[in-house]
């Protein structure tokens, strides 16, 4: 089939076609004739000039004719070329997808536009082709600073460190990084390659994100964090520092790290055994541990192991069923493990507890189920024990009087608590606290002397803060003046106390006045503040401070 075969065919179509050998038209077909049907002449320079103007088989150039513009389209083999002439405003008409596809484009170009994060496009050479005003706004550079120019240039000039379009073009991957802005910006990208047929890099994308507000935030954030840890740390310190819990001051260094063991011991679940001898509170720590912890709204029950018959003991433990023994309630009762449910049990004197009833406490903590006396049915409980003794347990489980298996379940968390010989600090917080107390009580305004104060450090109080709570109240009752002196201790202290060395006594008053000092500084934190706080001039705390007088 030759061309004149196809011209019917050829003429019917509503696009120009007009056909060149060796540098001369040969053929038109209708519409390429009528164009120019009255100058010949015309129409062939038009077109030579438009095949001359075409070097390859490529469009883009545009023909006027007569008014009318036509997109010109040249497609040449050796010698030959083939003119096509598509007129402006039939597209649609002869390309029924083409209104799809120019929507399309339009929406890609909002799209492109208006994405907030920088969009930055660059040819496989690394030389820039697109950006969009987000990538504008980010590296603050407009259109013009970087559309033609090789990426290179912008970290020449000090705009962009480091750029990585020339390495994912290079490498081929996908690469993420940060880049540092000519203006102290902080910019996160991903630079991704798009692969022609051929493996090469043909395009390069580069996504860009500020992420400078970001960073202030999450810097701000960190120093707020760190803001709370500090304060919180500092709430905890004062906190423990001038902790009063049922008359239990919590001053010295052995008591604040028992009182530190129990608040975080109070944050978990496990069973504590709180040992020491009496009366130096362990009933407050296992209060503290309980008050403190996640039970802290549910029940906290205390028995006296070695307050009941061991009879009595078992019963008020885990109850009884109805008519279970002689003389019980015809409605049975429910035992103190069973109140004790959601809450704390504390078991005082728990190496007073018969071997007997070891073994059903054991079972209690093993299966945290409860049978009372009489029953078959096992109740579950949900409680927390807290265990207290005065006696040596693991002499004890040597010497068979407790089961070993028992103790080790109750020592899962040892809180040994100092006597008050072994925190001298406590002391006297301790009777300044008792003093208010009983004052307020008997309706009195006693104080008590440095001296008298100095006498009741210097004592070693076997009895512990019982012992000292006792003889503060005896004192406040019993003084017949406002200021309780030495003489008032006479046949309330040992002899011995009394009638120590006036060197000694003074020795005893300084380091008394030092402590005072000393607790004045962890309050305020300065010699000045310090001495107002007492009463005392800089100079007089400053001296106390080294030792002085």
């Amino acid at each position: 089939m030759n061309e004149h075969s196809l011209a019917p065919l050829l003429d019917t179509l509503p696009v120009g076609l007009a056909w060149q050998r060796g540098g001369e038209l040969v053929w038109a077909n209708a519409v390429a004739r009528a164009l120019l049907e009255t100058d010949d002449t015309t129409v062939s320079r038009a077109c030579r000039e438009a095949l001359q103007k075409e070097s390859k088989a490529d469009g883009g150039e545009v023909l006027v004719v007569r008014g009318q513009s036509y997109a010109v389209g040249v497609y040449r083999r050796a010698q030959e070329a083939l003119l096509m002439l598509v007129p402006y405003g039939d597209g649609t008409r002869l390309f029924p997808g083409l209104d799809r596809l120019q929507q399309s484009a339009l929406d890609f170009e909002e799209i492109f536009q208006n994405s907030f994060d920088g969009i930055f496009v660059a040819d496989g050479a690394g030389v820039t082709l697109m950006v969009n005003e987000g990538c504008e706004r980010n590296y603050d550079l407009s259109a013009a600073d970087m559309i033609g120019r090789h990426v290179s240039e912008f970290e020449k000039a000090g705009w962009i460190r480091p750029v990585v379009a020339a390495q994912v073009a290079r490498t081929g991957l996908r690469i993420s990084t940060t880049q540092h802005t000519h203006t102290g910006k902080t910019i996160l990208v991903t630079g991704i390659p798009l692969i022609d047929a051929a493996g090469n890099v043909r395009k390069v994308i580069i996504n860009s994100r500020d992420m400078t507000e970001l960073r202030q935030l999450q810097d701000t954030l960190a120093q707020t964090r760190e803001k709370l840890r500090k304060v919180d740390e500092e709430n905890e310190a004062l906190r423990l520092q001038n902790l009063r819990v049922d008359h239990v001051v919590v001053r010295s260094e052995p008591m604040r790290r028992v009182a530190e063991l129990a608040m975080r011991v109070a944050r978990v679940d496990a069973t504590v055994l709180i040992t020491g001898p009496s009366g130096v509170g362990k009933d407050v720590i296992a209060s503290m541990i309980h008050g403190e912890s996640l039970r802290s709204a549910g029940p906290f029950i205390k028995i006296n192991c070695g307050a009941l018959p061991h009879d009595l003991l078992e019963s008020e433990l885990f109850g009884y069923e109805p008519g279970a023994f002689t003389g019980a309630q015809r409605t049975g009762k429910s035992g103190l493990v069973e109140l004790a449910n959601k809450g704390t049990l504390f078991l005082d004197e728990i190496g007073d507890m018969p071997l007997g009833l070891q073994v059903k406490l054991l079972q209690m903590l093993q299966d945290r189920t409860v049978v009372r006396i009489g029953g078959t049915r096992a109740m579950a409980v949900d409680v927390r024990v807290i265990a207290a003794t005065n006696r040596d347990l693991k002499g004890m489980v040597e010497a068979r009087t407790f089961r070993d298996d028992l103790y080790y379940r109750l020592n899962v968390i040892p809180i040994p608590v100092p006597s008050l010989a072994e925190r001298k600090d406590d002391v006297a917080p301790m009777v300044q606290q008792f003093v208010e107390e009983f004052n307020d009580r008997y309706g009195c305004r006693r104080t008590m002397s440095e001296q008298a104060m100095a006498l009741l450090i210097a004592y070693d109080w076997p009895g512990n803060v019982r012992e000292l709570k006792n003889v503060v109240e005896r004192l406040i009752v019993t003084c017949e003046s406002d200021v309780i002196s030495p003489e008032f201790l006479d046949g309330v202290l040992p002899r011995d106390v009394l009638d120590a060395q006036p060197n000694s006594f003074r020795q005893r008053v300084e380091r008394f006045e030092r402590r005072l000092v000393e607790d004045a500084m962890r309050q305020v934190g300065n010699t000045r503040d310090a001495a107002r706080l007492l009463g005392l001039s800089q100079s007089s705390v400053v001296r106390k401070l080294r030792g002085g007088t």
